[in-house]
């Protein structure tokens, strides 16, 4: 499971976790803004496939904060280089959502 958005979220759910761990992420406007920049995106896709044996299913889990906030081309750019390494390995993607959203 990758966090690749942080604890970035739009929804402002009442039972979030991370409300609680608010003093932990006293961050300016700019900071609050986390990203997986690309080199660490390609180093967990490449990693995270290796550790599976040929043939065997990946399934991706991408969990936030709120991941759809990364927007289509973080997940394109993902799904190029989950294809430049699957070396013959299937690939599935997941996003987790929020229990308020539909």
């Amino acid at each position: 499971m990758a966090k690749p958005s942080g604890s970035d979220c739009n929804l402002d759910c009442a039972y979030c976790f991370y409300l609680e761990k608010a003093a932990l992420y006293q961050l300016g406007p700019r900071e609050r803004k986390r990203r997986m920049p690309d080199d660490v995106l390609a180093a967990y896709v490449r990693n995270y496939i290796a550790s599976h044996p040929p043939g065997a299913e990946v399934v991706f889990t991408w969990q936030g904060g709120e991941p759809t906030l990364l927007g289509l081309d973080f997940y394109r750019r993902a799904i190029h280089l989950q294809q430049q390494w699957r070396a013959g390995r299937s690939i599935r993607n997941s996003v987790l959502r929020a229990p308020a959203t539909p």
